[in-house]
């Protein structure tokens, strides 16, 4: 069996999709895990970082009584519509994300400049004649502040688009390769 090939040993094809129940007793890490195994198959594919997918095969294994003449096809079908879904479903997932840093980092720089300027205001009005120990340690807490408030949303707008993107890219991988339905070994 080729090194590329990912190997996914189902009790029934309706595994493929829809997570069992967890079972810590089973032999079968889709059961112990208790989730849909081409989901599994997706982040073992990510961690492999599979970089000829024309030269990777999806092996089902099932169980022999399992097998039908048109499972192989319809599986295909099926995973290819699935894979197609879910990438729609990540780009919706990267455009909310930016929307809503976008917002939530226009909001908060909104703050931040009213915080730098009522800070601002009040050191050249009401507390000019304060010493600048009391100065610096105030303009430090309005650093830290500004920096704790825009750091998440300025990281979720820079980070949070990247594993639904990698995840893209390993779902078009998957629909290029090769499916093969076999019984178990």
């Amino acid at each position: 069996m080729p090194q590329q090939d990912v190997v996914l040993k189902l009790t029934t094809i309706g595994e493929l999709f829809n997570a069992p129940d967890i079972n810590p007793f089973s032999e079968n890490a889709i059961d112990v895990l208790g989730e849909a195994a081409l989901l599994n198959a997706v982040r073992r594919m990510r961690a492999r970082r599979i970089r000829h997918w024309h030269d990777a095969r999806l092996v089902i294994q099932l169980p022999p009584d399992q097998l039908t003449p048109d499972l192989q096809a319809q599986t295909q079908a099926a995973v290819r519509r699935f894979c197609t879904a879910k990438i729609e479903d990540n780009r919706l997932t990267i455009r909310l994300s930016r929307v809503r840093s976008a917002i939530g980092l226009a909001m908060v720089a909104i703050i931040s400049v009213a915080v730098i300027a009522a800070a601002w205001i009040l050191f050249n009005t009401i507390f000019a004649a304060v010493s600048d120990t009391v100065g610096v340690v105030v303009a430090a807490c309005v650093s830290v502040f500004v920096w704790v408030i825009l750091w998440d949303p300025m990281e979720k707008l820079i980070f949070d688009w990247v594993t639904p993107a990698l995840e893209n890219r390993t779902l078009r991988g998957l629909m290029d390769m090769d499916l093969v339905v076999e019984p178990w070994h």
